[in-house]
């Protein structure tokens, strides 16, 4: 028998056969990177830090009838800055999930849903190959986001919102209709709940889509006209109907977060100085600066926009529009977290522009030379998000174990040795107050859950109203009273030495000296075999 020759491929075929593969590849990268995001979060758990613990006190007693209180029995108090990660909680502890576990997988959720869609977003931007794989490998290596997606905070859901939002408007973008603006006015309310700096999202998007594409047209105008006003309309009466809500519910105008460490009565030139120390030189703890894991990828998403220039990218410039305008927003802000958190949901939004790097150079110069170059940016900053990913881990592993070793001890320790009827005054008010299960008495001279001191300030005369039975000092020593200054004072007045006995020290972090002293009512001190399980630190019993 002879064999039959070999039939030529049909040249019919070739495309769809190339755009197969071309699909499988880019599938690959996604399933890639998910896997990728997966296996970072998973060595860097486990990280929950005590801010964490105050979302879950909330959502705790959301989810059990109590309202979106801090002390059952209490007025509501809005001591929060995330309602609707609260309310996701919530929802998840009513199934019967722990609300510490919940956190945790929601975050993963959050964080790896933030990879998809930049995948989804930069494919629907024409970007295949080794020019989608490098942003979306970048991102699900980028430290922060990974750090905080295990971290129980509402950081990776955040996020994801924003993404969500320039992949809607990419969306109206290529066709612009009502529906589509619907969906946009949705993603900016959910981004709005979602932090209270979230209400800038949608206004930036509006603004940028109106300066770019304005100019094309008298019939594109309109259908856009159109469907930003349905977005504008959704937006505005969803978020007047929640705010009316708010106000009625809490019977205050703004969250106590916003009194106590907004920028009313504070100098922003202090803030700014703060920052750049923290950015560059030594965040606050020790931890070491991010700013410049950021610089590295904020620069070549700057040269990408600017080899591209104005053109047909309305996507890409809105994307960095939203990064400038909050990276100028929390440069106002002091924030104490390693890693820049409040920086870290910018990091998509920045590889949206970062995007464009590749197909610029590959306009530029020979395929194979573009591509080469393309590789050793994306090999290099691969290196850096390593580096920064171990940085991270040992800042937040040392952050975890101060956390776990006193403020959880504390709590659990309190739970077991003092009467459930107690009032427990202290100011790092996360671990300690939701293990202890203690109505509680946010003392922190930037009370984030206490109304009154939140709007008036600290008052001695105010902490012997309340009248606790257990005061716990954050001191920055383990054998001096050095405590924050307001605390000092009251630790002088005759009359809180004569009401109350330090019964132990709480070693929290020790390359600080820092530590947490514990004071009773006096008479109520536990026996001495209740004090020999106190944490480990200083005991007077």
């Amino acid at each position: 028998m002879t064999a039959k020759p070999a039939q030529a491929p049909r040249p019919d075929l070739l495309p769809l056969t190339e755009a197969r593969r071309r699909v499988a590849a880019d599938v690959a990268t996604l399933v890639g990177a998910l896997a990728l995001f997966a296996l970072l979060a998973a060595l860097m758990a486990p990280f929950l830090p005590d801010d964490s613990y105050i979302t879950f006190r909330y959502a705790g007693h959301l989810a059990t009838g109590h309202g979106l209180r801090f002390n059952v029995g209490e007025p509501p108090v809005e001591g929060y800055s995330n309602f609707l990660w609260i309310a996701l909680l919530a929802g998840a502890a009513r199934l019967g999930m722990e609300l510490e576990a919940a956190a945790v997988a929601l975050g993963v959720l959050a964080g790896s849903l933030n990879v998809a869609l930049l995948w989804w977003l930069l494919r629907r931007r024409g970007y295949s190959g080794l020019h989608l794989a490098l942003p979306v490998g970048l991102l699900a290596m980028a430290a922060p986001l990974v750090l905080y997606a295990i971290s129980g905070m509402e950081t990776a859901l955040f996020a994801c919102l924003l993404l969500a939002l320039v992949l809607m408007m990419d969306g109206l973008l290529a066709r612009p209709t009502v529906w589509r603006g619907l969906a946009l006015g949705a993603a900016g309310i959910l981004a709005a709940l979602a932090r209270p700096e979230g209400v800038l999202a949608l206004p930036v998007a509006a603004v940028c889509v109106l300066a770019f594409e304005w100019r094309r047209g008298p019939e594109r105008r309109r259908a856009l006209a159109r469907a930003l006003l349905a977005a504008g309309a959704l937006f505005a009466v969803a978020l007047v109907a929640y705010h009316a809500a708010r106000i009625a519910y809490f019977n205050d105008v703004w969250p106590t977060p916003f009194l106590s460490k907004g920028v009313v009565d504070r100098s922003l030139v202090d803030a700014w100085i703060a920052n750049l120390r923290q950015f560059f030189l030594r965040q606050s703890n020790y931890y070491a600066p991010a700013v410049y894991y950021y610089l590295a990828l904020a620069l070549p998403a700057l040269a990408g926009v600017a080899l591209a220039g104005r053109g047909r990218r309305s996507v890409e410039w809105t994307a960095l529009a939203l990064v400038a305008v909050y990276a100028a927003f929390y440069f106002n802000f002091v924030d104490w977290m390693p890693g820049m958190r409040y920086y870290a949901p910018l990091l998509g939004l920045l590889l949206v522009p970062f995007a464009l790097l590749g197909p610029q150079l590959r306009g530029a110069a020979a395929g194979r030379r573009a591509d080469a170059g393309y590789v050793l940016l994306g090999v290099t900053l691969g290196l850096v998000s390593l580096y920064a990913l171990a940085v991270l881990r040992l800042d937040s592993q040392q952050l975890q174990a101060a956390t776990q070793q006193s403020q959880v001890a504390l709590g659990r320790w309190l739970r077991e040795n003092v009467p459930a009827d107690s009032t427990l005054a202290m100011s790092d008010v996360g671990a300690t107050p939701y293990y202890s299960g203690l109505r509680t008495l946010d003392s922190n001279p930037e009370s984030l859950t206490d109304a009154t001191i939140a709007a008036n300030g600290w008052s001695s005369d105010y902490f012997f109203t309340v009248d606790p039975d257990v005061v716990v000092f954050t001191a920055f020593s383990l054998t001096e009273p050095d405590f924050y200054g307001q605390h000092e004072a009251l630790y002088s007045m005759p009359q809180f030495q004569a009401a109350y006995e330090r019964i132990g020290v709480v070693r929290n972090d020790w390359y600080q000296d820092r530590s947490y002293w514990v004071f009773v009512r006096r008479g109520l001190a536990p026996p001495v075999e209740q004090m020999a399980t106190f944490p480990p630190g200083i005991s007077k019993r």
